[in-house]
This record gives C-alpha cells, sequence and structure tokens, in this order.
C-alpha cells in the first residue's frame, strides 16, 4: 500500500514573503524619519530667519 500525499495548505510557496517578528524595524528604523524631520526644521527656521533680517 502506497504511502498517503502531504496535503499542502495554500498560500505556502517556497517564494513567499516571511511575515514574522523579524519584519518591525524598530527604533532604528526610524532614524531616517528623525533625520527628515529636522532637517526639514532647520530649513524652515534659515527661510524665516531670512525673511525676517531682510
Amino acid at each position: 500500500m502506497a504511502a498517503r500525499k502531504k496535503k499542502r495548505k495554500p498560500g505556502r510557496g517556497k517564494n513567499d514573503i516571511h511575515r514574522g517578528p523579524t519584519r518591525d524595524p524598530g527604533p532604528t528604523g526610524n532614524v531616517g524619519c528623525y533625520f527628515i524631520f529636522f532637517s526639514m526644521l532647520a530649513i524652515g527656521l534659515i527661510v524665516l530667519l531670512l525673511e525676517i533680517l531682510t
């Protein structure tokens, strides 16, 4: 008697993206956001100072 073939779950392919706890970037993933925020804030302050002084 032949062994029964295992049933595969649909959507569980070899090339599927692994979604687990490793996908969370954590606090280090926000460094770029903080850098962009502070740089935009500095540019805004420089423009404001130039408008006031001229």
